[in-house]
């Protein structure tokens, strides 16, 4: 201010009457001279070392899969969103059903969006990881499930929309409504978030950008980790591994996810029971690695282990393979009325 007395009295009046009324410099010298201006959340971050190691610093949900957990420093997080990526009919679905019930095993409550299977049959599906009796058996097995299902510590929650009518705003909503019935719920799965609508695109690549964006938008907001599955395109389902440039439609969907990997499987795969999981993204450890994994459909049962450096070598001579051994059962099942 004291460079003003080089100017007339008149022009000084002026200069510190603009000041005066001017309310956004009286708020700013106001936070200025205010005690806590400096007291701010960015200014301690370097002070807050224990806070951030503390073991609630980043609460997670495990997968059934101790490697996966390994990756993912304990599982995926709250806010968090995962995804599974394959082709049709390669078990991805059934991957979300493992990834919902350990959860419930563990205590937790896990609402499951379904947009391609009925309400009913993905009931059963968990009735069938529960209790490891088939899918297909699993209605002539009551008690069993009755008995299994009592004994679980977590929640289990099954919603169904039509294909293409639900968007992420339908699932926030109705996400809303759980919580007003006093249903919290720890773990969302969407089977699958391709099958979701957006309204504010025409292209399908821009629909799929905003769905994901959408969806982790939705997973930060409330706290909550969600696993979803994706399709790859044709020639990502008949190759060996499926890498992340192979997602169908838009690559960038990949990139939104803070965890993708990737689940490959021939036509001899099925019959064997096996596959390959490739780890496509990781934000919080390595990635491009690649697992063998055994698989039952019947039951819902996948392992995911490390690659030897053979796979699915060939079966030794006067050995059955797995696919062998499953269609003789079958057979003796048929013909003694099993």
């Amino acid at each position: 201010m004291s460079k003003l007395t080089q100017f007339g009295h008149s022009f000084q009046v002026k200069v510190l009457s603009t000041l005066i009324t001017d309310r956004d410099f009286l708020q700013q010298s106001a936070d200025i001279v205010s005690p806590d201006y400096f007291d701010n959340d960015a200014s301690k971050w370097i002070t807050e070392v224990e806070d951030r190691f503390r073991e609630e610093a980043r609460s997670t949900i495990e997968t059934p899969w101790p490697l996966i957990n390994r990756l993912l420093c304990g599982g995926l997080g709250q806010g968090d969103l995962g995804m599974i990526a394959g082709g049709p009919g390669g078990g991805k679905s059934w991957a979300l059903v493992a990834l919902g019930a350990q959860a419930v095993k563990l205590g937790y409550t896990v609402i499951h969006y379904t947009l391609e299977l009925s309400e009913k049959y993905v009931g059963r599906r968990y009735d069938a990881c529960f209790t490891e009796v088939s899918v297909s058996e699993i209605t002539h097995n009551k008690e069993v499930v009755k008995e299994r299902l009592g004994a679980l510590r977590g929640g289990l929650y099954i919603r169904e929309y039509p294909a293409g009518q639900a968007t992420v705003n339908t699932i926030h909503a109705h996400l809303e409504k759980c919580i007003q019935q006093n249903i919290e719920p720890d773990l969302i799965i969407i089977d699958y978030a391709d099958l979701l609508n957006s309204k504010t695109s025409k292209e399908k690549r821009d629909k799929l950008d905003d769905i994901y964006t959408g969806l982790r938008g939705l997973a930060t907001e409330m706290k909550i980790p969600i696993w979803t599955a994706s399709q790859v395109n044709r020639s990502g389902a008949r190759e060996e591994i499926i890498q992340g440039d192979r997602m169908a439609e838009s690559y960038s969907k990949m990139m939104i996810t803070d965890f993708a990997m990737s689940l490959s499987r021939n036509h001899e795969d099925k019959e064997n029971g096996t596959g390959r999981w490739h780890i496509m993204k990781n934000r919080y450890g390595a990635d491009g690695m690649t697992f063998n994994s055994t698989i039952d459909t019947s039951i819902g049962k996948i392992e995911i282990n490390e690659r030897n450096s053979q796979r699915n070598g060939p079966t030794p001579q006067g050995e059955l393979s797995p696919a062998e051994r499953r269609r003789l059962r079958n057979s003796s099942e048929n013909f003694f009325g099993i």
